[in-house]
């Protein structure tokens, strides 16, 4: 098969209107402009030693990337493994959301949901039998630290 000289090819406008004298430029990545890699990625800092050994047991994460640490995770029991998880998407210092592990089990067993900011849970999401499913959900519908309902799965 003779596919003839492959060095020089002649390119003319096609179908799809592409013009060989067109030279990419600005205007035609305008639609990237506000996308970047750095929007895809978590920073995270590891930066506290809570029991002065010289590890950090805590990591920050910025997820909004506004300089604020809105996600602390931390392994308070010094086991290797992450034990609370605590979320505060709005930055008030109040956690809006918190993983545990309360049996030392390494595996995160416990969700705490506070939706109206006071510092008590009116969801509270638990594996009780460790089988790494949720099967009880506690609520407090009327926000008085007493709850009102608890679900079994």
């Amino acid at each position: 098969m003779d596919y003839g000289d492959t060095t020089a090819d002649e390119f003319t406008a096609d179908e799809y209107g592409t013009d060989s004298t067109d030279e990419y430029g600005t205007e035609d990545s305008a639609s990237y402009s506000e996308d970047t890699y750095s929007d895809d990625v978590t920073y995270s800092t590891p930066d506290t030693d809570l029991d002065g050994d010289g590890i950090n047991e805590t990591t920050t994460y910025d997820t909004d990337f506004d300089g604020v640490a809105d996600t602390f995770e931390s392994d308070t029991d010094n086991d290797g493994w992450v034990d609370q998880v605590l979320t505060d998407t709005d930055e008030d210092g109040i956690a809006e959301e918190a993983i545990l592990d309360t049996d030392g089990d390494t595996y995160l067993d416990e969700i705490l949901t506070d939706a109206n900011e006071d510092g008590i849970a009116e969801v509270v999401e638990s594996d009780t039998d460790a089988d790494g499913f949720i099967d009880e959900i506690a609520t407090d519908t009327d926000f008085d630290g007493v709850t009102d309902t608890v679900e079994n799965y």
